[in-house]
């Protein structure tokens, strides 16, 4: 019998010989591993059965609303952030097919127990459940844009239209008729026609045209309109940044005060005179609808003229715009009638003129304003030289002084001219 040399030991790892018989103790070691698979695999397989029926035959529990919801109700939601792997140089299209993520509202808390683990980019990328809007919880919001009013800046022109007034166009640009006198020419302010055209400025104050003959500086200027020289210097309108007070400025150099106060306005209220057939005055009704208004007057008096303050100092004359003369007196000075007659109106005139009292006189009228009291009222008929008020300085006034009128026909006059009155 031939001997034969022993055999290596077998690896079972190695697959170079795949026609290379099995041993029997491989075989049963083979065997015995796809039984244990199977087992495993019927195992599985009755338990996926009975959870299905579990879950079909469970009783079914209405998904509770957003509202209904609590912090415990609400399953706890694992975030497993996934790392993107590096692209290929050359990829090639594939259609990602993603399916939709389970919403809140479909949380049933008694049969969903589960650990919910969810890609991070699925939950990124489904909407949020929105509860119904409740109407109570509303806000009502009315949206619009706020644009505050900004001053302006630089004048403009506005040209006079039929049936305005002064009053009426210094109203709609927020100013006082005074600016509006102070900015514009005489003739204008008080003969206002249709097609005229005013000079509006930016804010309450005074224009000054520059006279070259009296070599006037900014400090006189600033002076003469009741104003700082560091006010008129820091104006935005006049250009003077690089000036000091003491400079000498060009003539003709045209200026702009803000705040400024020109010359004393008498503006002329509206008035009404009735006559009779024969052109006869039978009433005269000064300012009506002020409360010193006395109504329709019956002319009276007239007699010999008399000066209405004798100690007064001479401030300023009549002229176009300034339709009487300025008396100057200290405060309380008493005032005396020119003339003899019925008043025609005794209060606070809202037409500049402060303290007022005016007296008739057959065709002619006179007027005493700025007073710091008067002495009279309506229904009395006064005297010559009686004493009708006190000198003061209410309405548009700079300083303690009396402003007389005298008019014929409600048509203002030169006092000065007027034989008796003195001045």
């Amino acid at each position: 019998m031939a001997h034969h040399p022993p055999q290596p030991p077998v690896d079972p790892t190695e697959d170079t010989r795949p026609t290379l018989a099995l041993r029997p103790a491989q075989i049963d070691s083979a065997a015995q591993q796809r039984t244990r698979r199977d087992v495993l695999s019927l195992f599985g397989a009755a338990l996926f059965t009975f959870s299905a029926l579990a879950v079909a035959l469970w009783p079914a529990h209405p998904s509770p609303s957003l509202d209904e919801l609590t912090a415990s109700d609400v399953p706890l939601i694992a975030v497993s952030p996934t790392v993107p792997e590096p692209a290929p140089a050359n990829p090639t299209p594939v259609e990602q097919v993603v399916a939709p993520a389970p919403t809140l509202a479909q949380a049933d808390p008694v049969a969903n127990q589960a650990l919910m683990v969810i890609n991070a980019e699925v939950l990124l990328l489904t909407p949020l459940p929105s509860a119904p809007a409740d109407p109570a919880r509303l806000i009502a919001y009315d949206p619009f844009t706020i644009i505050p009013e900004r001053p302006r800046s630089e004048f403009v022109e506005y040209q006079v239209q039929q049936g305005d007034s002064l009053n009426a166009i210094a109203r709609r640009f927020g100013l006082t008729p005074d600016t509006l006198a102070w900015c514009n020419d005489r003739r204008v302010i008080f003969a206002l026609r249709r097609g005229d055209v005013l000079q509006i400025p930016p804010v309450d104050g005074a224009c000054h045209v520059v006279l070259g003959t009296r070599n006037e500086t900014i400090a006189s200027i600033a002076e003469q309109y009741q104003v700082t020289p560091t006010q008129l210097i820091n104006s935005p309108y006049s250009n003077l940044y690089d000036r000091l007070p003491n400079d000498v400025l060009p003539g003709g150099t045209r200026l702009f005060i803000p705040g400024g106060k020109g010359e004393t306005i008498a503006w002329n209220p509206p008035s009404e005179t009735k006559r009779d057939a024969s052109g006869a005055i039978i009433s005269y009704t000064f300012a009506a609808g002020q409360p010193g208004s006395c109504g329709a007057v019956a002319p009276g008096g007239g007699s010999a003229w008399t000066n209405p303050l004798p100690n007064g100092t001479w401030m300023r004359g009549f002229y176009v715009g300034h339709s009487g003369i300025d008396l100057a007196a200290p405060p309380g000075t008493p005032i005396y009638a020119a003339n003899s007659g019925p008043v025609l109106f005794s209060g606070y005139s809202d037409w500049g003129y402060g303290q007022t009292v005016v007296l008739a006189h057959g065709p002619f009228s006179t007027l005493y304003a700025h007073m710091s009291s008067r002495s009279v009222s309506c229904g009395q008929f006064v005297s010559a030289g009686q004493v009708v008020g006190t000198v003061g300085s209410t309405g548009n006034s700079t300083g303690p002084h009396l402003h007389f009128e005298i008019r014929y026909a409600d048509q203002p006059q030169d006092p000065s001219g007027t034989p008796g009155i003195g001045w």
